[in-house]
């Protein structure tokens, strides 16, 4: 595989267990676009927790579009690119972020798109040590991160689609029959 790998989905498929798996299979780094922010939220020498993310993240937005993660991350992806056949994004979260890569990056980005049944998602994040979300705070994250961000036309429109709602070894049979270890990741 060479190219851009984007893994997306809402909060609780298990998106960044799929891209350790990817990543374990073929070596590839990985830039966390979710690290961009809490980078920025560093350099500005304010405590990392949720508030400071999205302020920052909105801030970002607010200043250089919905595709501003996906521009902080460019030359770090573009970097990777040439040490490496492959990269993979954990955390695509806009349609203006795929458009950007896309621009960028012409030919080179592949979708992936994590989904799991709402109850399983509900359980996975309000287990996680990490913040942990209620079910109506899932819903409020859902509902915003598709309507401001336009995150669901990326998960639609991906190039392969795995549905995580069993083990992990299930997971791993489901990304084989995927085939991203077979197929080119240029179009």
């Amino acid at each position: 595989m060479n190219g851009i790998l984007a893994v997306v989905g809402l909060a609780g498929t298990g998106k960044s267990t799929v891209v350790a798996m990817v990543q374990k299979a073929t070596g590839a780094p990985v830039v966390y676009f979710g690290g961009v922010i809490v980078g920025e939220v560093r350099r500005r020498g304010l405590p990392v927790n949720e508030q400071t993310e999205r302020t920052v993240r909105e801030e970002v937005r607010r200043l250089h579009g919905m595709s501003a993660v996906a521009q902080l991350a460019a030359d770090d992806i573009g970097k990777q690119l040439t040490e490496q056949p492959l990269v993979i994004i954990d955390g695509l979260y806009s349609y203006a972020e795929y458009e950007y890569l896309t621009e960028r990056f012409p030919d080179t980005l592949r979708t992936l798109a994590v989904h799991a049944p709402r109850e399983m998602r509900e359980e996975r994040l309000g287990k996680r040590a990490h913040r942990p979300l209620t079910p109506e705070e899932i819903t409020s994250r859902d509902l915003r991160e598709i309507s401001t961000l336009d995150k669901a036309t990326p998960i639609v429109l991906a190039d392969w689609h795995v549905v995580n709602d069993d083990s992990v070894d299930v997971l791993a049979e489901r990304l084989d029959r995927v085939g991203l270890t077979d197929v080119p990741m240029s179009r």
